[in-house]
């Protein structure tokens, strides 16, 4: 049976990381199917807009995803409102590029404490909420960089592919208590951000070159594919890495 958008009205929806980018989009979609979603940031002002503008199942909580403490404090935000999330989406990250000759332990610490550790402690910290909800999923956002070698994205590269052995390991441990844990890894997404700082036109036309659908991905092409691996339409499949790249990389 083919899922609808009504399965997800009144659930509980948290996402990492959703103020700007694929991120804000995957809270969009989670708003307009009906879900109740919490979702957080650094940026309060950004945040706040954010909230505003996509109406009143939309609800930010201010959180640095670096400090395990505001990682805490996001769950209880949410337990106090809710005694159950149905979905939990991980998606914050840093994508900085970092050239190898240039790495610092600073920086490798703050790569591997936003774009892997929070992924681990966000999941812990919500797992009795996601053990009592109905739809039992977690869904980890990577990037498709480290699965062809991007450069200067070393540092980055690391802290992202261990999210795969995060997801099956994960996935083959809870589901005995029937929680499925999803990847999806997006190609190069034309979000504002990547668009102001870093895509050239050359970038443009490599892509349209070395895709085998002959347009630029942007963030609500990722959206869809997320709703389907937190619904029911999914609900055999765990421990999964979805690529979501206009047909550029071939598992």
């Amino acid at each position: 049976m083919m899922w609808n958008s009504d399965e997800f009205k009144g659930r509980v929806a948290v996402v990492t990381g959703g103020s700007e980018g694929i991120g804000q989009d995957f809270v969009r979609a989670l708003c307009e199917v009906g879900c109740e979603t919490y979702f957080c940031a650094r940026n309060a002002q950004r945040g706040q807009a954010v909230a505003q503008k996509l109406g009143p199942h939309a609800h930010f909580f201010q959180t640095d995803l670096a400090v395990p403490e505001q990682i805490e404090a996001f769950a209880a935000h949410v337990r106090e409102r809710h005694g159950a999330v149905d979905y939990l989406v991980n998606n914050a990250a840093n994508d900085d590029r970092i050239a190898f000759r240039d790495i610092t332990v600073e920086n490798c610490d703050r790569m591997w404490k936003l774009n892997l550790r929070s992924y681990l402690l966000t999941s812990r910290a919500f797992l009795e909420l996601v053990l009592a909800g109905q739809g039992k999923s977690i869904l980890n956002i990577g990037t498709c960089n480290w699965m062809v070698g991007e450069t200067p994205f070393t540092v980055y590269n690391a802290t992202k592919s261990g999210l795969l052995g995060f997801t099956r390991s994960l996935a083959r441990e809870l589901g005995p208590d029937g929680i499925r844990v999803n990847m999806i890894n997006p190609g190069w997404v034309m979000t504002e951000k990547q668009l102001r700082k870093y895509v050239t036109e050359d970038d443009k036309k490599m892509l349209l070159q070395v895709q085998s659908l002959k347009f630029l991905v942007e963030a609500h092409h990722v959206s869809p594919v997320m709703l389907f691996l937190l619904s029911s339409a999914a609900g055999a499949v765990s421990g999964q890495n979805l690529v979501v790249d206009g047909g550029r990389i071939f598992q």
